[in-house]
């Protein structure tokens, strides 16, 4: 086969498309720091990227219902805490008459108190985190409001809300108010106890202020399982943070392992690039040298 000087020069010509085309890559890499500037460079690596990401946006977001569920269980464990304490000053307060009197002024005085503690659990029962009850389920509405009678029933509902924490894993963030102060309602869920704590307060306000030292007496009891009630709430609330707690150091993790992972494919090796970089452009600036020598074409020349 006759080798003529038109197919040399265009042997020439591809040899040099083919070398710009390598050093424009090498150059591409070096600009944008990427393996990897659209799907044609590895079509393999591209799918590896894709999913990687929609499972680091995924974690994004059960970072962020976590960190929503630990607040709005924090809320809930200090007014369970407040509820906590108040029931203690409730105990306290009765055992001082819990065998009756003949003071009227310290019966009145108790009385007082009792309806101040009832105030307290119910305001603690209305506890917000920003517009949203914390214990009166989904419906919006103020769970314990002394505007219905007889004051309060509950009125919120005892919807669970759930939040994703992990894929296929959900935590519920509230507990309904009527699980824990059982007011004026029979037929409810009641996981904690079955102690009415408001009705028992206010037989305690009846009984007090009229020396009934076996109803005193029966509050007392009620008062004590009440505040066990209260305890195994505060209990569940903090297992549960523990728990968010637990899976957020494991999304973490996770998150770490998939960005090393995108790194790893996605990152240019920069030390590695700068040596084939240099090479390739040698070997481009050769490549005219010669091209130029070996054929007549004087626009090479110029090159």
């Amino acid at each position: 086969m006759r080798i003529t000087p038109n197919i040399t020069a265009n042997n020439s010509l591809y040899n040099l498309q083919q070398g710009r085309a390598k050093l424009d890559k090498l150059q591409e890499l070096t600009a944008s720091g990427n393996n990897i500037n659209r799907p044609s460079d590895d079509p393999i690596g591209t799918n590896l990227l894709l999913s990687v990401g929609d499972q680091i946006k995924a974690g994004d977001q059960y970072a962020s219902n976590i960190t929503k569920a630990t607040t709005f269980l924090q809320v809930s464990s200090t007014a369970l805490q407040g509820m906590a304490d108040t029931m203690q000053l409730a105990k306290k307060l009765v055992a001082t008459v819990s065998s009756g009197s003949n003071d009227p002024n310290e019966l009145a005085n108790a009385v007082s108190q009792l309806k101040s503690i009832k105030q307290q659990m119910v305001d603690m029962g209305n506890t917000q985190l920003g517009n949203q009850y914390v214990f009166g389920g989904a419906n919006g509405k103020m769970p314990f409001d002394p505007a219905v009678a007889p004051p309060p029933y509950y009125s919120g509902d005892e919807t669970a809300i759930n939040v994703e924490i992990a894929k296929g894993s959900n935590s519920p963030m509230n507990i309904p108010g009527n699980q824990i102060l059982a007011a004026g309602t029979e037929a409810v869920s009641k996981p904690y106890g079955s102690t009415d704590i408001l009705k028992t307060l206010d037989n305690l306000i009846a009984d007090v202020g009229s020396n009934n030292v076996a109803g005193i007496q029966a509050g007392a009891d009620l008062l004590e399982k009440g505040a066990d009630q209260i305890t195994k709430a505060q209990t569940e609330v903090a297992s549960r943070m523990l728990r968010l707690d637990s899976t957020s150091k494991m999304n973490v993790n996770n998150k770490n392992t998939l960005e090393t992972i995108v790194g790893n494919t996605q990152n240019v090796d920069y030390a590695k690039l700068a040596v084939e970089l240099t090479n390739q452009q040698t070997a481009f600036q050769a490549s005219l040298s010669a091209t130029a020598k070996v054929t007549k074409l004087s626009l090479l020349d110029y090159i």
